[in-house]
């Protein structure tokens, strides 16, 4: 059940958009109707809902101000604008603030409706898209081979890690790395041995491999692209070391996460039917 705020400065505005939302039978309930953007940060403090429907013309407070103070305060929901008012400005604000959708009055319950499934089904797309990136993120939980506790680390060990983290898209060398955590590059060798159990190639690789899954998992780039930001200039090469260490090709890991998350659609495909 998806909650929704409904906002206007006319309460026969309100009972309808709330009619609307319940006659589209999909999931959306209203659960709070606010007589402008000032009432609005009112409810804000009581409910955190999944979707604003919000007109944009309101006194005091309009509704691109009020999406602003609420997404300052740390809302990061669906966002709806309602507008009697054709203007490129208006939507040219919308889209600085991410607003989901852009309405024009009147609004009809087919407008609704439509607005209401996109929402439903792109939900449905970063929930999957999150599943994913868990079933990932547990499949590589212990691939920097680290051994012990991050706090038993010593700081160029932890900062070294760090930089890497930063860096490994470029040309990354031990010397850069030992000269930058100011120790040198033969003992940062054998402590890296020591404390991560991977060599420092073995651990840059490791990182470059995580990060190139997560672009395989959550975007549709071309392989020679993910190499290129991962750091690998020859997508050949790229490509042997990922099944080197993986056992697939890049593309059939890609497509092994596309079917799991097919195989989750196809379990709950009400979403994608109605």
């Amino acid at each position: 059940m998806y909650q929704v705020m409904v906002v206007d400065d006319e309460l026969e505005v309100l009972d309808t958009l709330e009619s609307y939302i319940d006659d589209a039978n999909l999931g959306f309930h209203v659960v709070a109707k606010a007589l402008g953007g000032e009432e609005a940060l009112f409810f804000l403090d009581i409910i955190i809902p999944d979707v604003i429907i919000t007109d944009i013309k309101m006194p005091v407070l309009d509704g691109l101000q009020m999406l602003r103070q609420m997404q300052s305060l740390g809302w990061n929901g669906y966002a709806v604008l309602i507008s009697g008012y054709d203007e490129f400005e208006y939507a040219q604000q919308a889209i600085r603030l991410n607003v989901y959708d852009y309405l024009l009055k009147p609004i009809f319950p087919d407008a609704i409706v439509k607005v209401l499934k996109g929402i439903r089904e792109d939900h449905q797309r970063k929930e999957v898209q999150m599943d994913l990136m868990r079933v990932a993120l547990e499949a590589n939980i212990h691939d920097d081979g680290f051994l012990g506790e991050e706090n038993l680390l010593p700081d160029y060990i932890i900062k070294a890690k760090a930089y890497i983290e930063e860096q490994y898209d470029g040309p990354l060398t031990l010397v850069e790395v030992a000269e930058y955590v100011a120790v040198s590059p033969g003992h940062l060798s054998s402590q890296f041995g020591k404390y991560c159990n991977r060599t420092f190639v073995e651990y840059l690789t490791c990182v470059r491999l995580r990060k190139a899954k997560e672009l395989l998992v959550q975007t549709s780039l071309q392989i020679q692209r993910i190499a290129e930001l991962v750091g690998y200039n020859d997508v050949s090469y790229f490509n042997r070391v990922f099944r080197r260490e993986t056992g697939q090709s890049p593309g059939s890991y890609r497509n092994t996460f596309r079917e799991i998350a097919r195989r989750r659609v196809a379990r709950n495909p009400v979403t994608m039917m109605d």
